[in-house]
């Protein structure tokens, strides 16, 4: 009995270690893949910033400059929403931890076999 009792304890750690290993790997992609957005969102803000200028210097040569200002208004407000929605879809997925789950699975029908013996 002391025997499965210590089997018993060491399966649970060692799932547990599992557990913290695939969650961790999972989060250090998501991380790593958060900074280099972060990066890629300033640039492309700066680029906006840019072609935001181009734009509306462009309509200001035959609108007047506050119509021109706010169809500039209006381009920013369409990119800003399609943003969101594809950040909001990028940020639902969730987090796996199938190997875990697979392996919690396995340890509980291996603890029913024994106490059928």
């Amino acid at each position: 009995m002391k025997e499965i009792t210590e089997d018993i304890s060491t399966l649970i750690r060692k799932e547990i270690e599992l557990a913290k290993q695939e969650l961790g790997t999972s989060v250090a992609t998501k991380a790593k893949g958060a900074a280099i957005l972060a990066v890629v969102a300033v640039m492309g803000f700066l680029m906006l910033i840019f072609l935001l200028l181009a734009l509306r210097d462009g309509l200001d040569s035959f609108l007047w400059t506050w119509v021109a200002d706010l169809a500039t208004v209006g381009v920013l407000g369409i990119v800003a929403l399609v943003a969101a929605l594809i950040a909001k879809r990028k940020l639902a997925t969730p987090i796996k931890a199938d190997m875990t789950k697979k392996t919690i699975k396995e340890d509980v029908e291996w603890a029913k076999t024994l106490g059928k013996q």
